[in-house]
C-alpha cells in the first residue's frame, strides 16, 4: 500500500517557486543593467555631440574673428556714433512729439542705415547702386540737419554743439561706406590707355558714318507697309557739307572698292556692254515715215519751236579695243598710271568696271605695255 506525502510535494513546489523567483530577479537585474548601460551610453553620446557642436562653433567664431580683425576694429567707429546719434534723436523726438517721439530715429537714423545696408548688398551681388547711394546721402543730410538743430537749440547748446552732433550722426554711415566700398580698379598701363582711347575714337567714327548712311539711304516699301533701308555699297569717307552736317563721300582706296580687283561679273558686264554697242552700230536706221497730214503747226508749237534747232546727237560708244588703244596712247604720253583703275577711269572717262578690266589686261600683259 502506497502513501502520498503532501509535505514533500509542498516542499518541492516551494523550491520550484523560489528558483523561478530567483531566475526572474536575475533577468530583471540583467535588464536593468542593460538599460542603465544604454542610458549611460546615450548620455555620453549626447554629451560628446554637444561638446563637438560647442567646439565647432568656437572654432568657427575664432576663425571668423581671426579673419575679420580689421572689420571688428572698424566696427567700433561705426557702432559707437550710431548709438550716440540714435539716443540723441530719441530724446529730441520725445521733447518735440512726446512719448511717440522716441521713434524719431527710425526716420532719421534708420532710413540712412537701411539705404547703406541695401547699397552694400547690391554691391556684393553686382547690381547697380546709384539710387541707393543717393538715398544714403539724402537721409544722411537729413540726419545731420536734425542733429545740428538739436545741438544748436538745446539748453546750454550752441553752434559748436550742433556741428559736433551733426558730424557724429553721419560719421558712422560714412565710415561704413568707406569700409564696404568697392575696391578701386588697378591703374591701366599706357599702352592699354592708348588702345582704349583708339577704340573710343573708332566707335565714334563708326557711329557718325552709320548716321550719315541712314540719312542718305533709300527705302524699299513692302506690301505690308514696312520699309527696309537700302544702302549703296562702296568705300566712303566723311566730310562736312555746306550746311555743316557730316555727309558720306566716295573715296578711292588702293585695292578696295572701285580700285579693287575685277571679278567675273565685271568681265561679263564689259562683254555685255560691247555686245550692246555692236548691236546698236549694226542696227540700220529706219527711214522716217512720210507725213500723212499737210496741215500747218499750231501757233503755240511754232512759238515754242526754234527755226534752226539741231538734232540731239547720239552719245559716242567706244569698244573695248578702242579703250585699249586710248589707254596705250595715254600711257605713252605719261598721262595715266596703268596700274591704277581709278587713274584709268578718270583719264579715259569710262566705267569703274571697265577701268578695272583694262588695268588687269595691262597687268597680265595683254595690253601691250610700253617698254621703258
Amino acid at each position: 500500500m502506497t502513501f502520498y506525502d503532501h509535505k514533500a510535494e509542498r516542499i518541492a513546489a516551494a523550491a520550484q517557486a523560489e528558483a523561478a523567483r530567483a531566475a526572474a530577479e536575475i533577468q530583471r537585474a540583467q535588464a536593468k543593467a542593460t538599460l542603465l548601460a544604454a542610458q549611460t551610453r546615450a548620455k555620453e553620446e549626447r554629451a560628446d555631440a554637444r561638446a563637438a557642436r560647442v567646439s565647432s562653433a568656437l572654432r568657427a567664431v575664432s576663425g571668423w574673428l581671426a579673419g575679420h580683425v580689421v572689420e571688428l576694429a572698424l566696427s567700433v567707429i561705426v557702432v559707437v556714433p550710431a548709438i550716440m546719434a540714435w539716443s540723441a534723436m530719441a530724446a529730441y523726438g520725445a521733447k518735440i512729439y512726446g512719448p511717440v517721439g522716441w521713434g524719431l530715429p527710425l526716420f532719421s537714423e534708420a532710413a540712412m542705415w537701411a539705404f547703406a545696408f541695401a547699397a552694400h548688398a547690391a554691391r556684393k551681388n553686382g547690381n547697380p547702386t546709384g539710387w541707393l547711394q543717393a538715398g544714403v546721402w539724402t537721409f544722411a543730410a537729413v540726419a545731420a540737419v536734425l542733429n545740428f538743430i538739436h545741438g544748436a537749440t538745446m539748453r546750454e547748446g550752441g553752434l559748436a554743439d550742433g556741428v559736433v552732433m551733426a558730424l557724429v550722426s553721419v560719421g558712422g554711415v560714412v565710415a561704413h561706406q568707406l569700409i564696404t566700398a568697392a575696391p578701386t580698379r588697378s591703374r591701366r598701363s599706357r599702352a592699354e590707355r592708348r588702345a582704349a582711347r583708339t577704340e573710343r575714337i573708332a566707335a565714334r567714327r563708326v557711329t557718325r558714318m552709320q548716321r550719315a548712311a541712314v540719312r542718305r539711304a533709300v527705302g524699299q516699301l513692302a506690301a505690308d507697309g514696312t520699309v527696309r533701308l537700302l544702302h549703296t555699297p562702296g568705300v566712303v569717307t566723311l566730310h562736312r557739307g555746306w550746311t555743316g552736317r557730316l555727309q558720306l563721300a566716295p573715296y578711292t582706296l588702293p585695292g578696295e572698292g572701285a580700285d579693287g580687283p575685277a571679278s567675273e561679273l565685271d568681265g561679263l558686264d564689259a562683254e555685255l556692254r560691247a555686245l550692246l554697242a555692236d548691236a546698236v552700230e549694226s542696227t540700220p536706221v529706219e527711214a522716217r515715215p512720210e507725213p500723212t497730214s499737210t496741215a500747218p503747226d499750231s501757233p503755240v508749237d511754232l512759238q515754242e519751236s526754234r527755226a534752226r534747232r539741231g538734232s540731239i546727237p547720239e552719245p559716242a560708244r567706244r569698244s573695248f579695243d578702242q579703250l585699249r588703244a586710248e589707254l596705250r596712247a595715254a600711257v605713252e604720253a605719261g598721262q595715266v598710271d596703268p596700274t591704277s583703275a581709278e587713274s584709268i577711269r578718270k583719264n579715259l572717262r569710262c566705267a569703274a568696271r571697265t577701268a578695272r578690266q583694262l588695268r588687269d589686261d595691262w597687268t597680265n600683259g595683254s595690253g601691250s605695255p610700253v617698254a621703258a
